[in-house]
């Protein structure tokens, strides 16, 4: 018998598709993504007045990288959408790049953003393509490498072999499994705030409860993890990312004390 009576409203469709984070550095591509595979590290990039339309400084700058062939193509776009993720929360008169590598997200500080007094580059080697970067940046953005300096250390002498100050903003972009938790371990001993591009999370330094990482996989938990820990440390946090067609590995985390303005 076929009831008369109200009927239960029909079960929401899920979603098609988990959100995705649009472009801000190169807002164009969010039109007409870039054809190319920016998971390829290949700098051989052809066509780069099309893919890098205009007389826009972050234009400009990509299209002198490219042509120079001075980094791979995904870390280009990585570095330029990461920074216009952290810029507002991160800077701070001293920023460090933690684990910089060649360094191009700590340069964008030095490029774009005045009260950025000084930018340092640390890692435990200097490899060539930082110097070579640098100068290719200041082609560009002339006022830029007065602003930077690269120091050799260990991550987790960086405070004290760099002599960075109370209330440095610090950044760790692709800073491997545990070192990602020693980025943070500098931004808490330095008071400052801090943003975070996560990657090869491993399960053994996780520290995340094992109902969790069963339940939503070992990047998800340990970064959970971490953001429990910053907000104990009294610091305010968030999440964001960055398009996934150039990582996979996409979540940026930032996080700033409580009482900063």
């Amino acid at each position: 018998m076929r009831h008369s009576g109200p009927q239960p409203p029909p079960r929401p469709e899920p979603p098609a598709s988990a959100p995705t984070f649009p472009w801000k550095a190169f807002r164009h591509f969010n039109a007409a993504p870039p054809p190319l595979d920016p998971h390829s590290r290949s700098r051989g990039v052809r066509d780069l007045e099309a893919l890098f339309p205009g007389d826009s400084l972050e234009c400009r700058l990509a299209r002198l990288l490219l042509e120079a062939r001075a980094l791979p193509w995904k870390e280009l776009l990585e570095s330029f959408e990461v920074f216009q993720r952290v810029r507002k929360r991160v800077r701070r008169p001293v920023v460090a790049d933690l684990c910089a590598g060649h360094g191009l997200t700590g340069l964008l500080f030095a490029v774009y953003e005045r009260s950025v007094e000084e930018v340092v580059l640390v890692d435990q080697r200097e490899p060539e393509s930082a110097a070579r970067l640098l100068a290719l940046v200041g082609e560009v953005a002339p006022w830029a490498p007065a602003k930077v300096r690269y120091v050799e250390a260990a991550l987790q002498r960086a405070p004290e072999v760099a002599a960075l100050p109370e209330g440095s903003g610090v950044i760790g972009v692709h800073a491997c499994g545990p070192a990602t938790d020693a980025v943070i371990d500098v931004a808490l001993g330095l008071a400052g705030p801090v943003g975070l591009l996560p990657c090869c999370h491993a399960r053994s330094a996780c520290g995340a409860p094992d109902s969790l990482v069963r339940s939503l996989g070992v990047c998800t938990a340990t970064d959970i993890h971490r953001t429990y820990r910053l907000e104990a440390a009294g610091h305010r946090t968030r999440w964001t990312g960055i398009p996934e067609g150039i990582t996979p590995m996409n979540r940026v985390i930032l996080a700033w004390p409580e009482d900063a303005p």
